[in-house]
Parts: structure tokens; sequence; C-alpha cells
């Protein structure tokens, strides 16, 4: 989205969610619109990363669950928590492993070659993630297709 727009707000939020399975098809996107405005009154806010995102989206899958039942046998859900904010540590080693491989793996991206390679010696890599651009990306090399270019 913020490669299409520029910049995410929680107003194209409403519209951009209709392709999320659960949350798609159980709420229209007068009633997605709806539900984001009773916990975000600025609808100009930026969606500055992935967190915010997944913040958003558990939000309205709650809203689905309580009109269908929690344990709708029908949802496909996986999400089920904002795990995001847990405290992790990683050693540098660690660090530059995944580094290695993400600058191996995706030095011909188009779209990352601005932020290729990464100094394993920094926190760019953390900052990098922040979009889930470069999430995305590395689940497409595992699994070709997965998610939408």
């Amino acid at each position: 989205m913020r490669r299409e727009l520029g910049r995410v707000t929680m107003g194209h939020l409403p519209s951009r969610t209709s392709k999320l399975k659960t949350v798609g098809e159980s709420l229209t996107e007068e009633e997605r619109a709806a539900r984001l405005l009773e916990s975000y009154r600025d609808m100009d806010e930026e969606v500055e990363d992935c967190e915010v995102f997944l913040r958003v989206y558990l939000k309205l899958q709650s809203h689905v669950n309580a009109r269908i039942g929690s344990g709708a046998k029908n949802s496909t859900a996986f999400l089920k928590a904002a795990t995001m904010t847990l405290p992790h540590t990683i050693s540098g080693s660690e660090k530059t492993s995944y580094v290695a491989h993400i600058n191996n793996y995706l030095a011909e991206d188009q779209f990352l070659m601005r932020y290729l390679p990464i100094d394993p010696s920094t926190n760019d890599l953390f900052e990098i993630v922040k979009d889930c651009v470069l999430l995305c990306k590395l689940i497409n090399v595992a699994v070709p297709g997965t998610t939408d270019e």
C-alpha cells in the first residue's frame, strides 16, 4: 500500500482491509470504518509500521468473532494476539547471519535495492523490517507467490 500511495493512513484501511479473508468477508467497508473510528479518532493518522496494522487487524477480527461467536469453526485467522511488543534479545552472530541471508537472497530486489546491503554492525535491519515489506519478501523467497508483490 505504501508503495502505491506514498503513505498509509487509518483512513485508507477500511477499503484496503477488504482483501483480508475474515475481516473482508464479514464486515462492510462502512462497518470497518466505524470500528476504526472508535479507537482512532484521527483517520489522517499515519500507519507507521506493521505493528499498528496488526493491532487494527486484531481489533477488526475481534469484532467479527464477537458477532459470529469467538469459537467460530469457519475462522481461518491465525493471528490471535499482537506479540510484537514483547522484548527479545538477539545475539550479534544471529543478526549477522540474518543480514547475510537477506543481503544474499534479496540483493536483486528492485524495491529493496535502496536499503541493501544491510550493515550487520548497525540496527538498520530493525528499522527496515518495521513496514513488513522485508518480511513479505522473505516469505516469497521461501514460498514464491505467497504474498502479493
